[in-house]
């Protein structure tokens, strides 16, 4: 079973225009973004999925540039767009990433891979229930059982949202959640980027750590240290 990662990536955000190449201490979200995607073990691909439009031809560009892949599709149905990236490239399972979570953690993308190539599972995940903080949620997709699910309704809200449709009618599909380790604590912590105070903050925590510094306790005490200065 060949396992990828893709990260799902465009330009256009109401409160954050032009999202995905904002400077982020020196380097570019995205940027960021593909760097720790660098970091997960065990995978063959690392896909930037994004739209045909125009306005996500630099992403395109700055991805190409990065040495990864590239697919673009339908702006709005993200589910097809990953499932057809998926099918482009000969991949079986993949890491979901959102191009908006530069601090994600690839060694627990790594775990929750190694947990779904030695379970049966369709999904293996932190969002069923939420165990982990925006900006460090994990999910490992089956392609066929995205593919199975996308068939299976009408919803927008299902294509807009990839594993909506999952959690939706969990009965369908076998689901593996993992719980976040107990020494460490996630109250209060925001780490996905989408709007101009996540950007401060983003900035100040990349500011402090090293480009592909992946110790997620730093992260989190760092997380913690700023809002803590901004009470």
């Amino acid at each position: 079973m060949i396992a990828g990662v893709v990260i799902f990536s465009r330009m256009d955000s109401e409160r954050l225009p032009g999202k995905a190449m904002i400077d982020i201490s020196g380097r570019s979200l995205l940027g960021r973004v593909i760097d720790r995607a660098k970091h997960i073990k065990n995978v063959e691909r690392i896909i930037v999925a994004t739209s045909t439009r125009s306005i996500d031809d630099s992403i395109t560009f700055f991805a190409e540039s990065e040495g990864v892949d590239v697919f673009r599709g339908d702006v709005n149905d993200v589910a097809g767009r990953a499932v057809s990236a998926c099918k482009a490239f000969g991949i079986d399972k993949f890491a979901r990433i959102c191009g908006d979570r530069p601090f994600f953690d690839p060694e627990l993308v790594s775990r929750l891979l190694q947990i779904h190539n030695e379970s049966n599972v369709d999904v293996v995940t932190t969002m069923f229930p939420r165990t982990y903080p925006p900006g460090l949620t994990t999910e490992i997709i089956s392609t066929n059982a995205l593919e199975f699910a996308i068939s299976r309704t009408t919803k927008s809200e299902d294509r807009e949202h990839v594993t909506n449709f999952f959690y939706r009618k969990p009965g369908l599909f076998k689901i593996q959640n993992v719980d976040a380790p107990k020494n460490i604590n996630f109250e209060g912590v925001h780490l996905v980027v989408d709007n101009n105070y996540d950007l401060l903050r983003a900035r100040w925590i990349a500011s402090k750590i090293k480009t592909t510094e992946n110790d997620l306790k730093t992260i989190i005490d760092l997380a913690k240290e700023w809002e803590d200065k901004r009470k």
